[in-house]
């Protein structure tokens, strides 16, 4: 890695873009994390309708009685990622002390950090989900009707339509800027399509995210609010000044965190991929 030392230059430093996170606000935080890496969520089975018989003397009239089962996941976070930089005295004095360590632990959450969380998250999302249709492809007059129609497959499997969040890439979601059929939806929801923001779609927020937020293949994906859960487990950021092996600072991160989508919840999750099933069925 270069280290460009000044001559004769600005000491103010040229930021690059970044956007906040746009996963966060969509998980469950019904479960608690704290000092376990490894949870086990269960749900109680529903009990099978029987025909109640009235004739019967002998014996329960309510039919076979059946134990009350239930379905255990177990969820054990695993991703584990960190970051370790240097800002050496002399090089940093030559550069006009142009890396303030606070400013490179901030820019370096918001840069690196919080965009491989988002990626990671949406790439968990899709592998867990519960509906999945291939070979999707959208345009601008029918993007609108593959909106709808998602949602009533996710409406069908008696997924709540309250909170449910879409999110298109940014080049998917040129086609819905465009469609025609936008004049279909309430004029909150034109302005803030029109304008690329998140706007509202057959009651779901839309999220345009960059195209490589999406994974492989994916086109769209529909999720309802709490059908995951994001643990964080470890977050450090600190601050090393005065350390025996360097004249200088030294920055340091480390987040252990995971994403699980709930396997009783997964009908709350909809991916449509623009490529063909895999062999063997959905993965």
């Amino acid at each position: 890695m270069a280290i460009n030392l000044a001559k004769k230059a600005s000491d103010k430093v040229v930021e690059r873009f970044k956007i906040e996170s746009v996963t966060e606000g969509i998980f469950s935080q019904r479960y608690k994390w704290t000092g376990v890496s490894t949870v086990q969520v269960y749900t109680v089975d529903n009990l099978p309708l029987q025909s109640y018989d009235k004739t019967k003397t002998s014996g329960s009239r309510f039919g076979t009685l059946t134990e009350v089962g239930d379905t255990m996941q177990e969820m054990t976070v695993t991703d584990d990622k960190s970051f370790n930089g240097s800002i050496d005295t002399g090089n940093n004095t030559s550069q006009l002390m142009i890396k303030s360590a606070s400013t490179i632990l901030k820019r370096t959450t918001d840069e690196v950090l919080i965009p491989y969380v988002d990626k990671y998250r949406l790439s968990k999302l899709a592998e867990g989900a519960g509906i999945k249709k291939y070979s999707v492809s959208l345009t601008t007059e029918n993007v609108l009707q593959t909106l709808f129609s998602a949602g009533a497959d996710m409406s069908n499997e008696k997924v709540p339509k309250k909170d449910r969040v879409i999110y298109m890439g940014e080049t998917e979601a040129l086609k819905l800027k465009l469609s025609q059929m936008v004049t279909g939806v309430d004029n909150i929801a034109q302005q803030a399509i029109v304008n690329g923001v998140c706007g509202i779609i057959d009651g779901a927020q839309v999220r345009i995210v960059p195209d490589d937020y999406m994974p492989t293949g994916v086109v769209f994906m529909i999720i309802k609010k709490g059908c995951a859960c994001a643990p964080k487990k470890i977050e450090t950021y600190r601050i090393i000044e005065n350390d025996k092996d360097i004249d200088g600072a030294i920055v340091q991160g480390r987040f252990l965190h995971d994403c699980f989508v709930l396997t009783t919840l997964n009908k709350g999750i909809y991916v449509a991929y623009s490529t063909t099933e895999p062999a063997g069925g959905s993965d």
